[in-house]
């Protein structure tokens, strides 16, 4: 009997900046291990909620050591992590016309997003990505920021496809996402 998967979301909370960071290394370290061949994740949240700030936890616990620019003005940064190519989008400033229609038109084209989407051991992060029709359809997780307060931020992974739930589900119960983390 082949077992149902479950969608639900998983969600907890960081205290500070620094917890916030360090449960993002940790998350990625997890799904690292899992060695997903391709990754597509949304992260939304209001301007300011710490979508850059999750990236560069994330990558520091890939063994990143260098820096990390929000992608706000270039629109694409990736990094090579040995077998691994992390890709970071901003859309926020797609302009949403031309032949792409609501995709950015040929902003989004030119970023060659089409391409990197295609490629095996590649994880795309995409902030903004409610910008494009197309990654919002295959995003595998959806990641929702939210502040609580002044520091505390609450981080919700939401599974939307198989290898999204896959990833998700591995977290489960395990710390840093044990009871006292949730809230």
């Amino acid at each position: 009997m082949r077992k149902e998967l479950d969608y639900s979301p998983l969600v907890f909370a960081a205290a500070n900046e620094t917890e916030f960071k360090r449960v993002a290394g940790e998350v990625a370290v997890a799904w690292r291990a899992q060695a997903p061949t391709r990754l597509v994740v949304g992260l939304d949240g209001a301007l300011g909620a710490g979508k850059t700030t999750w990236v560069r936890g994330m990558l520091e616990g890939l063994g990143h050591d260098g820096r990390v620019p929000s992608p706000t003005y270039t629109m694409l940064e990736y990094y090579e992590l040995n077998e691994l190519t992390f890709v970071h989008l901003d859309l926020y400033r797609l302009s949403g016309e031309g032949p792409a229609g609501g995709e950015g038109g040929a902003e989004f084209e030119a970023l060659g997003v089409r391409d990197w989407l295609e490629r095996s051991a590649t994880w795309v992060f995409a902030e903004w990505p409610t910008r494009s029709p197309q990654l919002v359809a295959g995003c595998d997780v959806w990641v929702e920021l939210e502040f609580l307060g002044d520091r505390q931020r609450r981080v919700t992974l939401a599974p939307r496809l198989p290898a999204g739930q896959v990833v998700v589900e591995r977290l489960r119960g395990a710390s840093p996402f044990d009871s006292s983390y949730k809230r």
